[in-house]
């Protein structure tokens, strides 16, 4: 079975995930960061405590887990971010180089070009591979969501797929909008990077088999969206739409409206990714940040150390 995921976090999960509750459990290193709401530092029993606890759900974990099954070199990842950019390529090409390199420049200076052509080089040899073998007879389970990277990933391998007029079967599993948990609790994830190794086999039951209606459907969605070619996808009224890329920047200006006159860049971009669950990257938020500081609404106080992300900036309002 050829795995695919969309994100770098669900294929390292997803590739654990196989072998994850296989045979007795055998203890793992468990690491821990705590701080306490003032600011202050945990005491030693504190820390000792909260290890022991989380070694114990790590125990639990294992012991409830249900191994996939298959091997790493089964699980593919198209960590394309196709939810951003210029997507008018066909396959993998120029337009989508340049919005890497945007992308990269973030965590990139010196190397910036090796990076991004050896990520290009490697979504390119995993989409000969994937197809070698989907022709060859081996069935494709997609993993995807309704975060929009997740769903152009999986509407853009359609597209790949679909001319070859295979017959072989291929599976889908959605990630659900809301999950209900213990003790009258739910959760909701928005996307497969934020399930843990033990949680994926829970999934298995929600495959479906793929229609080969539905491969054209997702082929005739892509094209529209290449048509339109916005700067930004995003899911509205549960559908993937063209939006301008100002469409997100009323929630980072209401996270800087939270801040004081000088604040640490990375504090809004935290805030902003776990308050309101947008699906978007801090990528694209420091993008949209940068754009503040060009028309003038923010200015930089501190910058970044030499060599580390924008992320360390300290900034100001500037009052209008």
């Amino acid at each position: 079975m050829i795995e695919i995921v969309f994100g770098e976090s669900a294929c390292g999960s997803l590739k654990i995930a196989q072998t994850y509750g296989k045979g007795k459990y055998r203890g793992s290193a468990v690491s821990i960061f705590m701080r306490h709401e003032d600011g202050s530092v945990p005491s030693s029993d504190e820390m000792k405590k909260a290890q022991l606890q989380a070694q114990e759900q790590e125990r639990i974990a294992w012991e409830n887990a249900i191994p996939l099954g298959g091997k790493s070199c089964d699980v593919y990842c198209f960590d394309m971010a196709l939810s951003v950019g210029d997507i008018s390529d066909n396959g993998i090409g120029e337009q989508r180089k340049n919005v890497f390199k945007k992308m990269l420049s973030v965590c990139f200076v010196e190397d910036l070009d090796y990076q991004v052509e050896e990520k290009i080089q490697k979504i390119k040899t995993t989409l000969t591979s994937v197809i070698e073998r989907y022709v060859a007879g081996e069935e494709i389970r997609i993993w995807y969501s309704y975060n929009p990277d997740e769903l152009c990933g999986m509407y853009w391998l359609m597209k790949q797929l679909q001319p070859l007029n295979c017959q072989t079967t291929i599976y889908l599993v959605k990630l659900p909008t809301w999950e209900y948990g213990k003790e009258n609790t739910m959760t909701s994830k928005i996307a497969w990077g934020e399930v843990s190794p033990g949680e994926w086999g829970n999934y298995i039951t929600l495959q479906e088999k793929a229609n080969p209606v539905f491969l054209s459907a997702c082929t005739m969605k892509w094209n529209q969206l290449q048509n339109e070619n916005a700067p930004l996808r995003a899911m509205l009224n549960g559908k993937l739409q063209s939006v301008s890329e100002d469409i997100y920047d009323s929630f980072i200006l209401r996270e800087i409206a939270e801040q004081p006159e000088q604040f640490k860049m990375a504090i809004v971009i935290g805030n902003v990714l776990g308050k309101y669950q947008l699906g978007i990257s801090d990528v694209w938020i420091s993008n949209r940040i940068d754009k503040m500081l060009e028309d003038g609404v923010l200015e930089i106080i501190q910058d970044a150390p030499k060599g580390e992300t924008n992320y360390r900036r300290i900034l100001r309002k500037r009052m209008k």
